[in-house]
């Protein structure tokens, strides 16, 4: 299957968007490793381990699927997207062309822009910092990788974030689903969206 492209963007979004004064929030540390069971529909299936920072994680490593974490504290509010590589590249071993390696990069700045999600205004959240990496660029990748991105935002009308709206479907179609779960300033809860129905109410 061909690797899907993301489209190249003009400018970053991070230059435009982030506040030096706001930069007091450290990025979601959303750790690359977990214990789950890869359920890979096409050929076969095992085990692989990555450890994962506040939630389990049930098959984020589906292809097609993949999990998204946040977290409002006051307020600060943390976003972390985990993905297997093969959503995002179409790929999950270590990149072997200019052209693959070109890929990964554009992949990872699309991610850290953070340009693939949006909140209600209402709550007049800004990007306050964004990280994005992946397993593909480890000196010792693995045959299934993920990629990671981690967006921290700080809100000046926390409690009025009620809503978040994911274009992400629209940049890479491979994903198909995407598992939510969140924890808003001591109330969690979990939803399940799509391409059709991309918004999920806090």
């Amino acid at each position: 299957m061909a690797a899907f492209r993301f489209r190249a963007t003009a400018g970053s979004v991070l230059s435009a968007l982030a506040i030096s004064a706001l930069l007091l929030t450290p990025p979601l540390a959303l750790a690359q490793s977990h214990s789950h069971k890869h359920a890979e529909q096409h050929e076969h299936e095992h085990e692989h381990d990555h450890e994962h920072d506040e939630f389990t994680s049930p098959g984020s490593h589906v292809h097609g699927h993949a999990t998204l974490t946040v977290v409002l504290e006051g307020s600060e509010a943390m976003v972390a997207l985990q993905s297997a590589a093969y959503n995002i590249v179409g790929f999950e071993h270590a990149p072997k062309t200019n052209e693959q390696r070109q890929e990964v990069a554009a992949a990872l700045e699309v991610l850290r822009q953070g340009k693939w999600f949006t909140v209600n205004p209402q709550a007049g959240c800004e990007l306050a910092d964004a990280d994005a990496n992946t397993d593909l660029n480890a000196e010792v990748s693995t045959a299934h990788s993920d990629f990671y991105a981690n967006i921290s935002l700080v809100c000046q009308q926390p409690a009025r974030l009620n809503e978040m709206t994911v274009t992400l479907f629209n940049l890479v179609p491979s994903v198909e689903k995407i598992t939510v779960q969140w924890v808003i300033n001591g109330q969690q809860g979990a939803a399940e969206i799509s391409l059709v129905d991309n918004v999920v109410a806090f």
